[in-house]
């Protein structure tokens, strides 16, 4: 495997390059405090979990960089927010704009909670998405902490997860409606594209999706049939497929 030391090295400079790279790839445990030029407060990671690959992902390989949102956008739905570091990408590069994370892993909602916290534009939910509000399980796929699938129940647990409709976080958010949602999801997205979109998806200027149809095979077919009524330019941004309206106008 090509190692990440190039990239440290030109994210962060020699010095703070080579120190974050051996201690991210130390096998100590625990809870580490970081400090990077991408970010204006501290950034929290778990030593020895996915953590390191999120962080990676993000600010040392730049997964989101290509990602272009123009005009100002003012608010941001960030569906799987994981331990919140896309959330803390996003408000560094637009400051002004206003943030919901949602996480629905309580372990990973503690980090998200924690990287968030000096934020003010940003909101942490703890909460699955889903197409309506019920309840959710949630299941390890293999994945470690960056992999967590959720499934509907009927007869919730103190373990289980409230799932929560776009609809529904956009009431709690004072009505505005999002202009960009981000979703990696886990394969969630199958059921959050399947129905109830009208209320949010006409309102939406940018989509940054990963699907997941090796997960939740029909993923793709719900997404591509609730957005098969807009125009939309799709880019890619590493794993990201990124779709910015054409025809929306206000």
């Amino acid at each position: 495997m090509r190692s990440k030391l190039p990239f440290y090295l030109k994210r962060f400079g020699v010095a703070q390059g080579l120190r974050l790279y051996f201690l991210l790839k130390s096998k100590r445990k625990g809870l580490v405090r970081i400090r990077i030029p991408q970010a204006r407060h501290p950034i929290y990671l778990r030593l020895g979990t996915s953590d390191r690959n999120v962080f990676n992902n993000i600010f040392v390989q730049g997964e989101y960089d290509a990602v272009e949102l123009g005009n100002h956008p003012q608010t941001f739905l960030d569906g799987g927010g994981n331990i919140g570091l896309a959330a803390v990408y996003f408000a560094n590069r637009y400051p002004a704009m206003q943030i919901v994370s949602v996480e629905p892993e309580s372990e990973n909602f503690k980090m998200l909670q924690l990287n968030c916290q000096s934020y003010e534009t940003i909101r942490a939910v703890q909460a699955g998405l889903w197409s309506r509000s019920t309840h959710l399980d949630i299941r390890d796929a293999g994945g470690g902490a960056w992999g967590f699938q959720v499934e509907e129940t009927d007869r919730p647990t103190p373990a289980s997860v409230r799932a929560e409709s776009i609809e529904a976080l956009i009431r709690a958010n004072g009505g505005k409606p999002f202009e960009v949602v981000k979703l990696d999801i886990e394969g969630s997205e199958a059921e959050v594209f399947r129905t109830c979109t009208e209320p949010w998806l006409p309102f939406v200027r940018a989509l940054i999706v990963e699907l997941h149809e090796w997960m939740i095979p029909g993923s793709s077919a719900s997404f591509v049939a609730a957005t098969a009524p807009y125009n939309y330019r799709k880019t890619v941004s590493g794993e990201y497929e990124v779709y910015e309206r054409q025809d929306l106008t206000v």
